[in-house]
C-alpha cells in the first residue's frame, strides 16, 4: 500500500507489520513501540528508526504484503519531531544523498494512526478528522509520543479530548479503558481529563492499574496504586480501630452492645474480604467505591433490653378505697447506646466521611 502525504516529498516513511496488537492485556506481550531513547537523541544517532543497508536487505525479503509506504517531506519531519531531525540530519542522510531518496523504516504503528499523525504535521488538515474513537485516539497519541511531536498536534489534541468527554467513565469500567483514557490525557496535557480519569481508577478499579504498554510514566501507575492502597487501608483501619475499641470496652455501653456491634463489623469484615487483611497485601476483591458501599450500607442489629416501667402513682382522690397501686410488668424496648458517639451507625459513617474527604485523582502538571 501507498500513501502520499506530500507529492513533493523527499523521505519515503515503510511501516512493517503494520497493525501490530495495541495495548494488550497481557502485559508480556510483545511490542514494536518503545520509545526511543533519550540518550541517542542527546548524540544525534542517526541510524535510530532508520534504514540501513542491513535494514534494507531485510525489508527487501519481507513479505510486501506487510508494508504500507508513505511519502512525506523531511522538512516536515524534521519541524515537528526530534526523532525524526535526529534521523534526517546525521551522517546516514548523507550518505544516500545520492540515490536522490530518503528513507525512514518503522513498525508495528497502526496505518490509519499513522496517516493522521502524518497529515498532521505537514498541515494537510483536511484530510485529519476533527473526531477519533477514543481507541483510534489513543493510537495516534502513543505515536505522538513516540515522536515527541506534543507541539506539532498541540491544536488538535483538545479538539479530539473534547469530542470525547461525555464518553469518559465516571464509576466503575474497565482497566483498559481508563488506561487508554489516562494515555490521551497525559500525552495532550488535558488537566481534566486527566484528573478525571486517575480519579476513576484511584477509586473504581478493582486491581492494580498497569499501563497496557501504552506510554503512561510509570510513576503515575505508581502513584494510581498507591493511593488506591491507601484508601482501602484507610477503611480497613478504621474499621479495625472500632473493632478493638470494642473488645476493649473503649466503645459500647455494655456487654450485649458491644458483642451485637462486634458481631455486626465481623460480618462486615467478611463480606468485604477484610477479616484477614493486612496493610501490606494489595487488594482486589473491591474497588474503593464498592467497599464504601458496603460500610455504608452496614447495619448493627436492633436488640431488646429489659426496661422496668416505674409504678403507678395512687391517684390521691381514690386512695384508701380498695383500688391498690398498680405494678405494671417489665417490657422491651429497643436499645440504644447512652452516649450517642458509641453508636455503631455513627462509628461507621465516620470512616467513610474520613475517605471521601480524599476523593481526588491526580494532576497532570505534577507528572
Amino acid at each position: 500500500m501507498f500513501l502520499c502525504v506530500d507529492p513533493d516529498g523527499d523521505v519515503v516513511l515503510k511501516l512493517e507489520y503494520p497493525n501490530d496488537p495495541f495495548a494488550p492485556e497481557c502485559s508480556s506481550a510483545s511490542t514494536r513501540t518503545q520509545k526511543p531513547d533519550s540518550n541517542a537523541l542527546a548524540k544525534g544517532d542517526s541510524s535510530l528508526n532508520t534504514s540501513s543497508s542491513q535494514d534494507t536487505a531485510e525489508s527487501e525479503e519481507a513479505d510486501t504484503t506487510e508494508l504500507v509506504t508513505f511519502r512525506v517531506s523531511s522538512r516536515h519531519l524534521i519541524l515537528a519531531s526530534p526523532v525524526f531531525k535526529s534521523a534526517l540530519t546525521g551522517g546516514w542522510k548523507e550518505g544516500v544523498k545520492t540515490e536522490g531518496e530518503l528513507q525512514i523504516n518503522s513498525q508495528g504503528w497502526d496505518t490509519t494512526a499513522l496517516s493522521i499523525f502524518l497529515n498532521a504535521i505537514h498541515c494537510q488538515y483536511k484530510r485529519v478528522p476533527r473526531s477519533l474513537e477514543l481507541e483510534m485516539l489513543a493510537k495516534v497519541a502513543v505515536i505522538v509520543d513516540y515522536y515527541a511531536a506534543h507541539q506539532a498536534i498541540e491544536i488538535l489534541g483538545p479538539t479530539w479530548i473534547n469530542g470525547l468527554r461525555s464518553s469518559l467513565p465516571t464509576t466503575t469500567c474497565h482497566n483498559r479503558t481508563i488506561a487508554l483514557w489516562i494515555c490521551v490525557s497525559w500525552v495532550f496535557g488535558d488537566e481534566s481529563a486527566f484528573g478525571a480519569a486517575t480519579k476513576v481508577a484511584i477509586h473504581h478499579g478493582r486491581s492494580n492499574m498497569t499501563n497496557f504498554s501504552l506510554p503512561i510514566p510509570s510513576r503515575v501507575i505508581e502513584q494510581i496504586n498507591r493511593d488506591r492502597k491507601l484508601q482501602v487501608n484507610r477503611i480497613f483501619n478504621g474499621l479495625s480501630g472500632l473493632q478493638r475499641d470494642l473488645l476493649y470496652n473503649r466503645k459500647g455501653c455494655g456487654v450485649e452492645c458491644r458483642t451485637m456491634q462486634i458481631g455486626a463489623l465481623t460480618r462486615l469484615l467478611s463480606s468485604t474480604s477484610l477479616l484477614n487483611h493486612s496493610l501490606e497485601k494489595d487488594y482486589q476483591a473491591l474497588s474503593v467505591a464498592q467497599l464504601l458501599q458496603k460500610v455504608r450500607a452496614a447495619v448493627c442489629p436492633t436488640w431488646y433490653g429489659m426496661f422496668v416501667q416505674e409504678e403507678k402513682k395512687q391517684d390521691p382522690y381514690t386512695y384508701g378505697y380498695g383500688q391498690q397501686p398498680k405494678k405494671e410488668p417489665p417490657t422491651h424496648k429497643p436499645h440504644e447506646c447512652s452516649t450517642p458517639g458509641n453508636a455503631f451507625h455513627v462509628a461507621i459513617s465516620s470512616i467513610a466521611q474520613e475517605v471521601n474527604g480524599v476523593w481526588v485523582g491526580l494532576n497532570v502538571k505534577n507528572y
